[in-house]
């Protein structure tokens, strides 16, 4: 289903889904090297889950 993507995509991409990543740790994991830029961007382009406030 990621194949392409960064080793860590699916599990940034579900935690977006569901709450458990904010907007803020997301630019750090791409800093980091763990996604990258237009991962981040095409992840933020879902509707982000409410287990967590968002931090911006």
């Amino acid at each position: 289903m990621f194949e392409g993507k960064s080793r860590y995509y699916g599990h940034f991409y579900y935690c977006w889904l569901n709450g458990s990543v904010t907007t803020k740790e997301l630019y750090i994991h791409v800093e980091n090297g763990m996604i990258t830029e237009e991962e981040r961007a095409e992840i933020m382009e879902n509707p982000r889950g409410d287990a967590f406030p968002d931090e911006v």
